[in-house]
């Protein structure tokens, strides 16, 4: 009952955010630190929709911008999950956007968050900036990519990585990405679901990158702010307002773990 009270509590904020504050492409103040936001297949843009309210109204000094990557119309979720030629295409457009911002703004703090399918347009286009520490933090939030996906490139371009993963995310990256495949296009369970491994065989450079990844694993001591586990929990604005901004700064205030080498 609490997750479906949750879900309602959720869509109807969204809804309200929308209505009364549009979807700008930049919001708040961006001349010290900024979180450029790429939302899940489908371009319902709930998550920026929910930080942007939580932050407006606890007035956190940091801005946010919003890259739209989705394509057609609002609701295209397989298309968005499926077009991985156009995915690849627009993580290099997010690239060339997060490296013109940091040149335009280099005493900018700049973070990378990526929700379920966003998360892999935010993996590949920081493998678009290998080597190039632009980015702070990135975030991946339930990620719709493989488990074992190689995350060395990405981890290359960022000081620190968080992905946030829940295995009580049973059907959207779980049965969903077993039905219709990972961003990635690997039919299987997600890391969103079941978290990142460690792939085979890595040499040592990118053996090194991984040491600045961390998990946060659902608990349920999160029901106390919201979050119940499900795919829709990330975004519980009680959640939003605790943990996203320590997270963002390198402190959390859950549990992260390493990655155990294969």
């Amino acid at each position: 009952m609490g997750l479906i009270l949750n879900r309602i509590r959720v869509f109807s904020l969204c809804f309200r955010e929308r209505f009364r504050q549009g979807m700008p492409e930049v919001v708040g103040p961006i001349d010290r630190e900024v979180l450029f936001i790429l939302d899940g297949v489908g371009g319902f843009q709930w998550l920026p929709l929910l930080i942007r309210r939580v932050w407006r109204q606890s007035d956190a000094p940091i801005g946010t911008i919003v890259y739209v990557w989705q394509c057609g119309l609002t609701g295209e979720m397989l298309t968005d999950l499926m077009w991985l030629r156009r995915n690849r295409y627009q993580s290099a457009q997010i690239a060339r956007k997060l490296l013109a911002f940091k040149r335009a703004h280099p005493r900018t703090t700049v973070h990378l968050l990526g929700y379920s399918g966003g998360a892999g347009l935010a993996v590949f286009a920081c493998e678009q900036l290998r080597g190039r520490r632009v980015i702070e933090t990135l975030v991946l939030v339930a990620p719709a990519l493989s488990p074992n996906y190689n995350l060395a490139g990405a981890l290359s371009a960022t000081q620190r990585c968080y992905g946030l993963v829940s295995r009580r995310d049973r059907w959207m990256v779980g049965l969903g990405t077993r039905l219709f495949g990972t961003i990635d296009r690997r039919f299987e369970r997600s890391a969103g679901c079941v978290g990142f491994r460690i792939p085979p065989k890595l040499n040592e450079q990118d053996l090194q990158s991984y040491r600045r990844y961390r998990e946060i694993g659902w608990s349920e001591t999160l029901q106390q702010v919201g979050h119940h586990g499900g795919h829709t929990g990330w975004m519980a604005p009680a959640f939003l307002h605790t943990h996203l901004l320590p997270i963002l700064r390198g402190e959390p205030r859950l549990p992260a773990y390493d990655l155990q080498s294969p």
